[in-house]
C-alpha cells in the first residue's frame, strides 16, 4: 500500500498556530472535533471561518484537505494540499498526504514525482516510489529503486515479493536482465540472480544464454543448495518425476536450507502437481509408505497440500495436527492449522487452540481475528469486538489484517443492533486498500 503514516514531527511543525485571536483558535479546535466525529463539512465550515481571519496558515488547507478526502472530493482535497505545499514546500506531512491524493485518482506521473520529494526527506520512501513505478510499468526504474531502498535498509520480504511481481508481469524482460546483471557484477556470489536470471531465459526460450549463466554460477558457488534446485526443475521439465522427487526430498528435509528455497521447491512441485493431475496417484502411494518417518514430517505435512487442491483435506488437516504435536510453538503451524479447522466446522478445536496460541503470541493479530470470529458465531458480540480491537492494537503495516478486523466489527456492531457504529467500522475497513 502506497499511503504511509504521516510523521508525527513534521505535523508538530505544521502545527504551528500561535499568535492568533482566541476567535481563530475556538474555530480551529471546533474543526479538529467536528473531523474527529466524522463531521467533515461541518469540520470545512470551521476552517473557512479561521481562514477569514488568517489565510496564512499551511494548517487550514492541510486539515481542510484532510476532510475533503474523507468526503472523498479529491479535486479539492489536492487543491487545498497544494496550496499547503506552496507555503511549506519541504513537509512530508503534506507531501505524504498529496502522494496518497495522486495515488487514489490514478494520477500515478505525479504520486510519482511527490514520492521523489520524499526521497530526497527520507529513502524510506524508495519502497513506495518503487511501487509507483510498477504502476506505470517503468520496471527498470522500480528495481533500480529496490536495489538503492535494500542497500540503505537491508533485506527485506515484502522487496523480495515485489521484485518477483516485476519478473513476472513486464513483457520486455530487457530490464529484467540488465538489473540482475547489473546484480551479479555487483556481487558475483548472488545466488538468487543467477537463478533468475536462468528462468528469465528461459521463459523467453534463449536456453543457449541460460546454459551460460548457469555455468557461470557453477563456476562461481558450485556447491549452492540452488544448483540442486535447478536440477530439479529440469527434472520436473523433463517429466522425470522420480529424480525430482528424490532432489526435493533431500532438499525439504535438509535443515541447513532455508525456509524461503524449500517452500520454492514444494510451490513448483505443487505446481506441477495441479498440471498433471495423474501424479497425485504416485504421491499418495509414496506418502503411505514414508509418512511416518518423523525427519521428513515437515516434507508430508507440505506434500500433503496437494490434497487441498484434490478436495480430500481431512488428510492434510490431520497431518497438521499430528505436527502439532510434534512442534506446538510452530506459528506458521498454528496459522496454517486454524483455517483448516474452521472449514470443516472443528469450532471447539480451533477456540483451544487460538487461546493457547494467544497466550504464546500475543502479539499476532491474526489470532485475535479468528478469536472473535469464533465468539462471533457463538453469539458472543461484545466479546468478539473486544478481540477485533485487540488485534487492531496490535497492527504494524498490515493493511489485509487491519481491513478484516474492521469489517468484522462492523458486522458485530450490527448484530448487537448498533447500525451506526456498524457503519463507522464498514467505512474504515472499505477505506483501507490492499494489493
Amino acid at each position: 500500500m502506497l499511503a504511509q503514516e504521516v510523521p508525527q514531527q513534521s505535523i508538530s511543525t505544521l502545527n504551528d498556530i500561535s499568535n492568533v485571536s482566541k476567535t481563530f483558535e475556538d474555530a480551529f479546535y471546533n474543526a479538529l472535533s467536528f473531523r474527529l466525529i466524522e463531521k467533515h463539512q461541518k469540520a470545512i465550515d470551521a476552517i473557512d471561518e479561521c481562514l477569514k481571519l488568517d489565510n496564512t496558515k499551511p494548517i487550514l488547507y492541510y486539515e481542510k484537505a484532510k476532510n475533503y478526502f474523507e468526503l472523498k472530493a479529491y479535486d479539492l482535497a489536492q487543491d487545498n494540499l497544494e496550496i499547503a505545499l506552496e507555503r511549506m514546500p519541504k513537509n512530508e506531512a503534506i507531501l505524504t498526504n498529496l502522494q496518497k491524493i495522486y495515488f487514489v485518482q490514478q494520477k500515478y506521473d505525479k504520486t510519482i514525482a511527490t514520492l521523489r520529494k520524499l526521497v530526497e526527506i527520507d529513502p524510506k520512501y524508495k519502497k513506495s516510489l518503487a511501487q509507483a513505478y510498477v504502476y506505470t510499468e517503468q520496471y527498470g526504474k522500480s528495481l533500480e529503486v529496490l536495489s538503492s531502498y535494500e542497500s540503505a535498509f537491508g533485506y527485506d520480504t515484502s522487496i523480495e515479493k515485489l521484485r518477483n511481481r516485476i519478473y513476472s508481469v513486464s513483457k520486455d524482460k530487457t530490464d529484467v536482465i540488465i538489473h540482475l546483471e547489473k546484480a551479479l557484477d555487483r556481487n558475483p556470489q548472488n545466488e538468487n540472480a543467477y537463478v533468475k536470471l536462468i528462468e528469465v531465459y528461459k521463459g523467453l526460450n534463449k536456453h543457449q544464454e541460460a546454459s551460460k549463466v548457469l555455468l557461470r554460477f557453477k563456476a562461481a558457488m558450485p556447491d549452492s543448495p540452488l544448483m540442486d534446485y535447478l536440477t530439479f526443475r529440469d527434472y520436473l521439465y523433463t517429466n522425470d518425476t522420480v529424480k525430482a522427487t528424490e532432489i526435493m526430498k533431500k532438499l525439504t528435509s535438509n535443515n541447513n536450507i532455508s525456509d524461503t528455497l524449500k517452500g520454492k521447491v514444494l510451490d513448483d512441485y505443487r505446481t506441477y502437481g495441479k498440471q498433471n493431475p495423474n501424479f497425485t496417484a504416485d504421491l499418495n502411494s509414496m506418502e503411505s509408505s514414508t509418512l511416518s518417518e518423523e525427519e521428513n514430517m515437515k516434507f508430508f505435512m507440505e506434500l500433503s497440500a496437494f490434497q487441498l487442491a484434490q478436495g480430500s483435506t481431512e488428510s492434510l488437516l490431520k497431518v497438521y495436527e499430528e505436527n502439532l504435536n510434534v512442534d506446538s510453538n510452530n506459528f506458521s503451524l498454528i496459522k496454517d492449522t486454524l483455517p483448516l479447522l474452521l472449514y470443516y466446522g472443528k469450532n471447539k478445536k480451533a477456540k483451544e487452540l487460538v487461546s493457547s496460541a494467544i497466550e504464546k503470541y500475543p502479539s499476532q493479530p491474526f489470532l485475535y481475528l479468528i478469536n472473535g470470529h469464533l465468539l462471533a458465531k457463538e453469539g458472543e458480540h461484545k466479546k468478539a469486538i473486544t478481540s477485533y480491537s485487540d488485534g487492531l492494537d496490535y497492527i504494524v503495516d498490515n493493511p489485509e489484517y487491519e481491513r478484516a478486523l474492521y469489517l468484522k466489527m462492523a458486522v458485530s456492531y450490527e448484530a448487537l443492533g448498533a447500525p451506526d457504529k456498524a457503519k463507522k467500522y464498514q467505512s474504515k475497513g472499505e477505506k483501507i486498500s490492499i494489493e
